[in-house]
């Protein structure tokens, strides 16, 4: 008997039948959209980061923010960081992407989730850069952090001014001092506030001619942080000379913190390193601790901070535990193996941090050539974050 066409469709899907059941995902992988699993990133003209970070591992540099290079090694120390930059057309990068860290994905309180990100972040599209003033301010009682514009004044002739950012540099944590304004304060409100100005004529920039003044909240600290129940320390401190931790390839990690009041969750990050070049050379003796001389370059002897080839980012409950397991890092080996030399893996790093964002509302731009360009929200994000090394597999 000949099957016909209709009758043939209707067969098909109960050759496709069988059992299912529910099971815990953990990543987010084949088959499943973004927007799926967490809102769809807004349109934003803006973001404004402020950074802390705690370098308590082992040949560690500044590297690590990707603003600088490694060299020299910058093992225990701590240091803040601040980066601004406004741009129109508004733009979603703002929104998801960090230059320091971004955020995992979006959970409910009392669920961890992971993300697999291979590669580096897309930068935001716009169409020009914007001028908000001289400085960004974020203060409060006792406490002061300055965002300087770069360049502090615009050149000419004309065509030379095109580029404007705020921030980029290092500078020290300062917290309780009797003398000095607080750089660092946790768990606060801290208010935050540009002056906005107007570009000169020959620019080829935009501008926001009015001020703006929000609140940004710092959070709350990373305190008593263990992996394998083992204080993470900077190196030299106590017992412990060098500060590493086993990596979840052959074994769970299992991290452990203070859960703070606030309840807020942590992010959890497992970064793979590639290779990079410091400084000529001529010999390893040219080089600091922790670099050798390869082809005339410094170069890290556990691959450099500033070149990632990937991270697990996850969304972690702040209940004081969670484990890391192989399967989190199934999908960023396909791309780049730290067991496979032919991978041009160098190291890997864990970063535990706590986030806070916000938004700010901003006047329209005034663009290059008398346009207004609405570019609101600007994106706020408060990173406090806790760095050390994995051991290789």
């Amino acid at each position: 008997m000949r099957i016909g066409p209709l009758a043939l469709l209707l067969l098909l899907p109960t050759g496709c039948i069988r059992e299912t059941s529910s099971y815990d995902v953990h990543l987010y992988g084949d088959g499943t959209w973004f927007d799926e699993v967490e809102p769809a990133p807004e349109p934003m003209g803006g973001a404004i980061e402020v950074a802390r970070y705690r370098l308590w591992g082992t040949n560690l540099g500044h590297g690590i923010t990707t603003f600088f290079g490694d060299q020299p090694r910058a093992d225990g120390t701590s240091f803040t960081i601040g980066f601004a930059e406004f741009g129109y057309p508004a733009d979603p990068a703002y929104d998801r992407t960090s230059v320091f860290l971004s955020p995992g994905p979006a959970s409910a309180p009392t669920e961890d989730a992971c993300l697999t990100r291979v590669g580096v972040a897309r930068a935001p599209l716009i169409s020009e850069y914007v001028d908000v003033g001289d400085k960004i301010v974020l203060e409060g009682e006792g406490r002061r952090f300055v965002l300087p514009r770069d360049p502090t004044i615009h050149t000419r002739p004309a065509g030379e001014a095109w580029y404007v950012g705020y921030g980029g540099s290092l500078g020290p944590v300062v917290m309780d001092h009797p003398l000095l304004d607080d750089t660092w304060a946790n768990d606060v409100d801290w208010s935050l506030s540009f002056p906005g100005t107007l570009q000169p004529p020959e620019a080829t920039f935009g501008a926001i001619p009015y001020p703006a003044q929000g609140t940004v909240t710092f959070p709350p600290d990373v305190e008593d942080l263990t992996v394998n129940d083992e204080e993470v320390v900077p190196p030299g401190t106590g017992r412990q000379a060098e500060v590493r931790f086993a990596g979840p390839w052959d074994d769970r990690t299992v991290l452990r913190w203070t859960p703070s009041a606030s309840g807020d969750s942590l992010t959890v990050t497992v970064r793979y390193l590639g290779w990079g070049v410091e400084t000529a050379c001529d010999c390893s003796t040219d080089c600091g601790e922790g670099f050798v001389c390869e082809d005339g370059w410094c170069a890290g002897e556990e691959g450099a901070g500033w070149n990632v080839l990937g991270e697990v980012t996850c969304t972690v409950e702040d209940d004081g535990e969670f484990a890391l397991e192989a399967s989190h890092l199934e999908r960023l080996d396909l791309f780049s193996d730290p067991r496979d030399p032919d991978y041009g893996v160098g190291g890997v790093v864990l970063m535990v941090s706590r986030m806070a964002e916000g938004t700010l509302t901003v006047d329209d731009v005034h663009t290059w050539n008398g346009k207004r360009v609405p570019v609101t929200p600007v994106r706020t994000r408060v990173i406090d974050t806790v760095v050390t090394r994995l051991e290789m597999p």
